[in-house]
């Protein structure tokens, strides 16, 4: 549909050319063109085919750039498009002011491109503080209720798709501890659907648990949202870097390298992985507590079990109690670059 209104527009610019300049054309050939021909019909007609003809190679890039100015304007909330659209008007305004006081002074050349220019600054302006600034313009109005201290502002979470397969962000959501709205984007869903439809058996099922945990993070809360943005190539980490600059939000991932590309753009990062290491159960010595002894160890006699993070626990003389949970006292604590492991001897 859209590329017919382009025709269209094509067309009615070649007729309103032919129209004004066709004419003029005529009287400067020196050639007798029969009457038949010069009409302002055939001048209509002729200058919206050339006009067609001769722009009908730029038809896609304008079909392409009007539609990423689509996706631009959606993105943003009606409160802002009415601002900017007011923000122009009135810097549009201030330059038609500016242009009857240049317009008095009768200098040639200046007249006439000065104005021009100036209405184009001026309007940008005005549109760009309208959009960007729009907040700031409310507070100026008396009838403006003023903000109290309590009132705060929740940023928006975008969630990565690394997060949501590995599915902890579920349990965090629903504990409450995730305030304001969670906004999955579209590109995100579109690359679970990729990964769930993939020939490579792991990376389907990681894809088919991606979508599970999505269905359980929407049924755990009302604040879940998707949110539909519109573009020309899957690049999730880039989308969603400009997303969250653009609406000024945070990005929930687990993905190291994307919290590192966030920091250098300075935007706000809640991982998993460093939520799961703070919560960590603290254990020191002399600390007792209840075990179940899963395996052996590789020294002689050892058992082993694990805390509910993963934790690995190794029991002094607990191979013969495998599968047994027993109480333990920890007897020390060793912290290795994979991890910790604790040390410890069944309570006697």
């Amino acid at each position: 549909m859209l590329k017919y209104l382009i025709y269209i527009l094509y067309f009615l610019i070649g007729v309103s050319l032919g129209v004004w300049l066709l004419p003029e054309l005529v009287r400067v050939i020196p050639a007798e063109v029969p009457a038949l021909l010069d009409n302002i019909l055939v001048h209509a007609l002729l200058g919206g085919i050339i006009i067609l003809a001769g722009f009908l190679w730029s038809v896609p890039k304008v079909e392409n750039l009007i539609r990423h100015g689509e996706g631009l304007i959606m993105n943003r909330s009606l409160s802002e498009i009415f601002f900017a659209t007011v923000g122009m008007v009135i810097g549009l305004l201030i330059a038609v002011l500016i242009s009857l006081l240049i317009n008095t002074m009768n200098i040639p050349f200046i007249g006439e491109v000065v104005p021009f220019i100036i209405a184009v600054i001026l309007g940008y302006l005005g549109f760009q503080i309208g959009l960007k600034k729009f907040s700031e313009v409310l507070d100026l109005f008396p009838w403006n209720p003023p903000k109290t201290d309590e009132l705060k502002v929740v940023q928006k979470k975008f969630l990565d798709t690394s997060a949501i397969i590995d599915g902890r962000v579920v349990d965090v959501v629903k504990t409450g501890f995730v305030e304001g709205e969670i906004v999955i984007p579209q590109f995100v869903l579109d690359e679970l659907q990729l990964i769930a439809d993939a020939t490579d058996p792991i990376k389907r099922d990681k894809g088919q648990r991606g979508i599970d945990m999505l269905n359980s993070l929407q049924e755990s809360s009302a604040d879940v949202s998707i949110k539909p943005v519109s573009y020309d190539k899957l690049d999730v980490d880039h989308q969603l870097i400009e997303l969250a600059k653009s609406e000024d939000g945070a990005i929930i991932t687990t993905d190291y390298n994307l919290n590192k590309i966030c920091q250098l753009h300075q935007i706000k990062v809640l991982n998993v992985n460093e939520l799961s290491d703070a919560i960590k159960m603290v254990v020191v010595q002399g600390d007792q507590f209840d075990l179940l002894i899963s395996k052996a160890g590789k020294e002689e006699n050892q058992g082993v079990g694990y805390l509910e993070d993963g934790t690995m626990v190794v029991v002094e003389n607990g191979k013969k109690l495998i599968n047994q949970t027993v109480k333990i006292e920890v007897t020390s604590v060793l912290q290795t670059n994979s991890g910790r492991i604790i040390f410890s001897k069944k309570v006697s």
